[in-house]
């Protein structure tokens, strides 16, 4: 199947304005064509959505989750279980991501300063 990637500004095209740009990119989305996506984007998106339109979390998880369920993404389920650790806990989303792509690769400990890597009870943070 080939495959057609979709970048950041779609999503964001999507969950913030209106317009033909919008309203192209939501067609898109629901066509049902081959479309794909991946971390890297999710990540874009929470960040553009934390810096830039200082959204509360509760709809940068609902966002996430909508990307989830309509494209195809590498790394399905670690994100669905990274989205679900995220939405419960008060946490960084690339630390959270970092902490689940390591769990995935059985690494148990992690070495950083960032005390709130200990919310992972799978790994054990470590100073150098």
């Amino acid at each position: 199947m080939d495959y057609k990637f979709v970048d950041t500004n779609i999503f964001i095209e999507i969950f913030t304005r209106f317009g033909k740009k919008s309203d192209n990119s939501k067609k898109l989305i629901q066509s049902n064509s081959a479309l794909c996506t991946n971390l890297l984007v999710l990540s874009e998106v929470v960040w553009v959505f934390n810096s830039i339109y200082k959204t509360e979390k509760i709809l940068i998880v609902k966002y996430l989750k909508k990307i989830l369920s309509n494209l195809e993404i590498e790394n399905k389920k670690l994100l669905a279980d990274a989205i679900n650790f995220y939405e419960k806990n008060n946490v960084d989303w690339t630390d959270c991501l970092n902490m689940f792509l390591a769990k995935e690769k059985e690494i148990k400990e992690v070495y950083s300063y960032d005390r709130g890597l200990n919310k992972y009870n799978w790994i054990q943070r470590l100073e150098p």
